[in-house]
């Protein structure tokens, strides 16, 4: 990367310098053009891959499938179509922050290598990018070796050098491309960035860079691309639109001013916008002061999509080419999605070193859970997964503070619900499991507050309820939270939310913003007085400022040691080796539309391997159960299988990857224990060998693993069959008594009778799109066949031509998990239904 000040200047005093050449060209196509590909906030996302679950975006719902992978396939199919040199791709910035890959990649950066998204970026020949907020995330000698690394001109006109008062990054590139007609045309590429960074990144930027606002900045750049001989402006927009009713003040240094750069600049084309990760703003039409129409356009964060512009271009008489901007023909834009194009291998190859190393990193295990903690409910009730964050900051704090004058200051720990879909399941923990539960780099900080700042802090956060009227029943909390203020581009995130740990309080949203907070109390019940001297330990963004709390900027920072909190999170849980919410866990708020908190009746705690009640029926006429018993607990995911050999289904239960089975319909403890695939796998169960016991599968993406005795271990056959997104079933589909596999596409099912992969043996329609599908032996005649359920109504097939049921039973209740099962060892299987209760 180089400062913009040699090669801007000197490019444009030759552009200024020389007289434009008038061209005469030969006659082009009425529809001659040029097409630009943008994408935007990347955030790392190189591949349809999360490295949090182990398995495809896409996984379970074909339409979320996103990456670069992807997106490299559409831009080779736009550039074969339209010609490559009639295609300009750009990049809007946060591309190289975000996700496990970029951790690894910051964690162990080192003279002389390579960030892989600008290795990416390399690959597929992008023209221009402009530099993000997260880019700066990591410091300048970091954001500087990323602009070395890459191939293009990071712009960014309205970063300013403190000591020169000139830019620190190119303002502008001009990139010359060929019409489809032929033609040669310049397009000025300006990048400018949301002012933000001043504030999020305070402390790597302060007194070195200003952030101007980027009205201002396009104002002044227009021009100087105009003098140059641009024939089609865009500017790359690390900002979004602005928030409704918003009345543009360059003082303000707002984050969001896509629309004030449409609506106050002249003479600008097409405006790529980014940074709020909306999506829905594709193609939108803005006029300019001098009554002209700009066309705004945002593609989708994470590369769920990139934006296609065309820009029709007809030559004027001087044989020039310009915009065509008439109501019949103007630039247009769609989104190219993601999921609609298949992966490009090419993608891994060039990122391989890191994603490897990324691969070995998430999937360390670090510690065992004693249960499964979620974060799903973590937005508006106190759980044990997010106090895990709070007890680990707690920690580093007292040892630091030990020993000092600040050893008996009362600590308040600070930490936002990141992800909703963050879980510890019992077991093993990994690396991957602490990256999603904390999504970020964030390195920990306390500062000094009193006990009024500290209330103020709290009310801030409270903001983020929605009011509701006195004593509300709230059903839906997400009617609730991220509430949206006038004045706001997008409701408050679940990141700007702050749970308090060390002090006791309740949220009552239904007073205003700033009356909300009862109850304000230290663990013991005494109440937090006004002037009390209290720590509060936060992440460096949000002391820096990040999402605007109250007095953290301006607070005596009393602890700063520079430390990632996910690698303290880490290293505590392998020095404990043992997560258990018993050691940290505290229920300390609450939230409700009222000021008396009514507390639920507490759960009975449940004797060990108790929870799930198993209710089973020995025949297909019945309505009625024949055997009931509890086995495992409320959170473990049921087996069935023959598990020792005896021609008798019993059953076992999976807590992440241990496996614990019975063999017996008695309950109690397991007669097996063992550990198989990862914790995130689809398990199937089956006879995979012929011989009398059932052992297991595993499933990632298309791609089984067998297994042919209860051992754990690697697995004996691995193969690939069907797709990602089907449904597998497993059974025996030809009598041979060797199980194999069948995938279920909507109501089409395709069998196969061997473990080989390849082509079904059978394919048949059966039953509904919304039907469950259930394998089993239904008529005894050795053959398994399928069954569908709708609600507790079995319908059983018992050939495999399709069309209707043999046999149909209502059995269980609504809800029900239902099970299939040979439960009186006579060789046909019958129902049986799960209900935690």
């Amino acid at each position: 990367m180089k400062h913009s000040t040699t090669a801007w200047a000197t490019s444009l005093a030759l552009a200024v310098a020389l007289a434009p050449s008038i061209a005469y060209a030969e006659p082009v196509p009425e529809n001659d053009s040029v097409t630009l590909l943008a994408t935007t906030d990347l955030h790392g996302t190189a591949l349809d891959y999360d490295y949090f679950t182990g398995a495809p975006f896409g996984a379970a719902n074909p339409a979320n499938a996103r990456g670069m992978d992807r997106l490299s396939t559409a831009i080779t199919e736009i550039r074969t179509e339209q010609g490559a040199e009639s295609v300009l791709l750009l990049d809007n910035g946060d591309a190289n922050q975000g996700n496990p890959l970029q951790s690894v990649y910051h964690s162990n950066r080192a003279p002389g290598t390579i960030d892989p998204i600008a290795s990416l970026l390399n690959h597929l020949d992008y023209d221009a990018g402009v530099v993000g907020n997260h880019e700066f995330n990591y410091g300048l000698e970091d954001l500087g070796q990323y602009g070395d690394n890459l191939d293009m001109p990071l712009l960014g006109a309205n970063v300013i050098e403190d000591a020169t008062g000139l830019p620190y990054l190119d303002p502008w590139t001009m990139v010359t491309k060929t019409t489809t007609g032929g033609q040669e045309i310049d397009i000025a590429v300006i990048g400018v960035v949301t002012p933000g960074v001043r504030i999020w990144d305070r402390l790597t930027v302060q007194g070195v860079l200003t952030f101007e606002d980027p009205v201002v900045a396009v104002q002044r750049t227009v021009p100087m691309v105009e003098a140059a001989g641009a024939d089609v402006v865009v500017v790359l927009a690390h900002t979004g639109l602005d928030a409704t009713g918003y009345e543009w003040d360059p003082a303000d240094l707002e984050e969001n001013v896509a629309k004030s750069i449409a609506t106050r600049v002249s003479g600008i084309d097409v405006i790529v916008g980014g940074h709020s990760h909306v999506t829905n703003k594709v193609q939108e039409y803005y006029t300019n002061p001098e009554g002209d129409e700009v066309l705004f356009t945002q593609p989708g964060y994470h590369a769920r999509f990139l934006s296609n512009v065309t820009i029709p271009v007809e030559m004027t008489d001087g044989g020039e080419p310009e915009v065509v901007w008439t109501e019949s023909k103007k630039p247009t834009a769609v989104a190219v999605n993601a999921a609609d194009y298949a992966q490009d291998p090419a993608i891994e190859g060039v990122i391989a070193p890191w994603h490897d190393q990324t691969l070995a990193w998430v999937s360390q295990v670090v510690a065992q859970a004693t249960e499964t903690m979620s974060a799903a409910t973590s937005v508006h009730e106190d759980t044990a997964i997010v106090d895990f964050i709070s007890r680990v900051q707690t920690d580093e704090v007292k040892r630091a503070f030990a020993g000092t004058d600040r050893e008996d200051l009362p600590i308040v720990s600070a930490a936002a619900p990141f992800s909703r879909t963050a879980v510890f399941n019992e077991g093993d923990v990994t690396v991957a499991d602490m990256a999603a539960l904390y999504i970020y780099d964030n390195t920990l900080m306390a500062v000094e507050l009193t006990g009024a700042q500290l209330r103020d802090y709290l009310e801030y956060s409270a903001r983020y309820y929605a009011q509701l009227p006195e004593d509300t029943v709230i059903t839906d909390w997400d009617e609730v939270t991220n509430a949206l203020y006038p004045g706001e581009t997008r409701g408050i995130p679940d990141y700007a939310y702050d749970i308090l740990s060390g002090v006791d309080y309740h949220i009552n949203i239904s007073l205003p913003v700033g009356e909300r907070i009862e109850n304000l109390t230290y663990p013991d019940g005494t109440p937090v007085g006004d002037t009390d001297r209290i720590a509060l330990v936060l992440n460096n963004y949000r002391q820096s400022g990040g999402s605007g709390y109250p007095h953290v900027v301006d607070a005596p920072i009393i602890y700063n040691e520079q430390k990632a909190i996910r690698d303290l999170m880490i290293d505590w849980a392998i020095e404990s080796g043992v997560i258990d919410p018993a050691d940290f866990f505290v229920k300390n708020w609450t939230v409700s539309a009222s000021t008396t908190v009514v507390e639920p009746e507490p759960e009975p705690e449940p004797e060990p391997l108790r929870g799930n009640v198993f209710f089973l029926s020995d025949d297909w006429t019945s309505t009625t159960h024949s055997h009931t018993f509890a086995y495992g607990r409320a959170g473990d995911e049921v087996l069935v299988g023959d598990w020792d050999g005896d021609g008798y289904d019993t059953l076992g239960v999976r807590r992440g990857n241990a496996f614990y089975l019975t063999d017996t319909l008695r309950g109690g403890a397991a007669d097996h224990e063992f550990r198989f695939g990862r914790a995130h796998d689809e398990v199937l169960v089956g006879n995979w060998d012929g011989t009398a016991g059932d052992t297991l599968a595993v499933r990632r993406g298309n791609t089984y693993y067998l297994m042919n005795d209860l051992k754990g271990g690697a697995a004996d056959i691995e193969f690939n069959y069907g797709r990602t997104s089907d449904e597998a079933l497993a059974g025996d589909w030809d009598g041979d008594r060797s199980d194999t596999i069948a995938v279920r596409r909507d109501t089409t099912f395709y069998v196969v009778n061997e473990p080989r992969g390849g082509n079904a043996d059978v394919v048949y329609n059966f039953g509904r799109s919304g039907d469950r599908a259930l394998a089993g032996d239904f008529d005894g005649d050795g053959t398994d066949t399928i069954s569908l359920v709708r609600g507790n109504m079995f319908y059983i097939n018992n050939s495999h031509r399709g069309g209707v049921a043999d046999t149909t039973l209502t059995f269980g209740r609504i809800g029900d998990a239902v099970m299939v099962g040979d439960w009186n060892g006579d060789g046909v299987d019958t129902p049986g239904v799960n209900r935690v209760v």
